[in-house]
């Protein structure tokens, strides 16, 4: 397999795509229990997940289960500037709505309601991870650019089918930020900070 970015991403998410419905629901509510199970998620009060896209993992379990725990669950949105914002949710029903590129993002009252310093855990979605906590975006740089900002001050996981586990480290530069674990419906891995989980 060629090795640049563009073509591993093309590859994982082909992987992704291949999975059945079924598979991935089953896979998706596995993944959402693992991580709601972590103690770093169950010592947090404000947790950012995402509203899946195409073939991701559906964390929408886990955005229930945290919101239904009176802990916060807050979900980014693509800003003009090229970054993301939060929003805090009270509900995924209610307080969504479609944004830039189609994608679910808090509703206009609710964005910016809670500040990036105060999330205790982010969870992301990727093409590809690997087992050291590499992370392999979209290529858009929204994600990248978000996690640089938390990185040591939020505990950072990564979720993924494990089709989209890459056994060899994946292309790294010194801007990208290493996953403190990565969660699959079979496994977790500890990467950077993983000894806080």
């Amino acid at each position: 397999m060629d090795g640049t970015k563009q073509n591993l991403r093309k590859h994982f998410i082909s992987a992704r795509k291949n999975l059945s419905a079924d598979d991935a629901a089953e896979f998706s509510a596995r993944i959402a229990q693992k991580i709601f199970s972590l103690p770093r998620i169950s010592n947090s009060g404000l947790i950012m997940v995402y509203h899946k896209t195409g073939s991701e993992v559906d964390i929408g379990l886990l955005a229930s289960l945290i919101i239904g725990s009176g802990r916060g669950a807050a979900f980014p949105y693509c800003r003009a500037d090229g970054g993301l914002g939060i929003g805090r949710v009270s509900s995924i029903s209610d307080d969504l709505t479609s944004g830039a590129f189609g994608i679910m993002e808090p509703a206009d009252g609710l964005k910016d309601n809670v500040f990036v310093n105060q999330l205790d855990a982010v969870v992301c979605p990727g093409a590809a991870f690997d087992e050291a906590g590499g992370r392999l975006g979209r290529g858009g740089g929204y994600y990248d650019r978000f996690l640089r900002q938390i990185k040591g001050k939020a505990f950072i996981i990564g979720c993924a089918f494990d089709c989209q586990i890459c056994k060899t480290p994946l292309p790294r530069e010194d801007h990208d930020v290493v996953m403190d674990a990565v969660v699959t419906e079979n496994r977790i891995f500890y990467g950077a900070g993983g000894d806080l989980c």
